[in-house]
């Protein structure tokens, strides 16, 4: 017996035969298919062929791809000075720092950046990283390169 197979927009791939009492194939359309016309494609609608202008024939769907691994909350300090080092921030970030014209808000930048932990949801790294131009986007990049360094 004669399988029509098609994707999922209907679209006609190939015939198989089968075995009618075996495994049916995902796809599988048993109604007799027409002859190709030229410049068409033969498209399953669910009750029957049509035959499709080529142009007419819908996309694929694109594939997802694959998730962002998560966003790490948190990352050492090292870490996160390496992640810097790595893309060319690391001395934008500490003299920024020490661009700080208040001395007790520079103070203060001074002990988060020397915290032991970095947070992703800190105030201060969101601040500096926005300073620098990242956006919130590569700054999680930032954190997912850290953790694994």
């Amino acid at each position: 017996m004669d399988a029509h197979i098609i994707d999922s927009r209907g679209v006609y791939l190939r015939t198989e035969t089968i075995d009618p009492m075996g495994p049916q194939p995902p796809g599988a359309v048993y109604e007799a298919l027409p002859g190709k016309k030229s410049g068409k494609t033969r498209v399953w609608d669910g009750a029957a062929w049509q035959q499709v202008a080529n142009a007419d024939v819908p996309p694929l769907p694109e594939a997802p791809g694959p998730e962002p691994d998560p966003v790490p909350h948190s990352c050492t300090r090292r870490q996160g000075q390496r992640a810097l080092l790595v893309h060319g921030h690391l001395d934008d970030v500490e003299a920024a720092i020490a661009a700080i014209a208040d001395p007790l808000e520079r103070r203060d930048a001074q002990i988060e950046y020397e915290a032991h932990t970095w947070e992703r949801g800190n105030p201060f790294v969101q601040a500096m990283w926005a300073q620098l131009g990242g956006t919130p986007e590569q700054l999680d990049d930032l954190f997912r390169m850290a953790v694994t360094l």
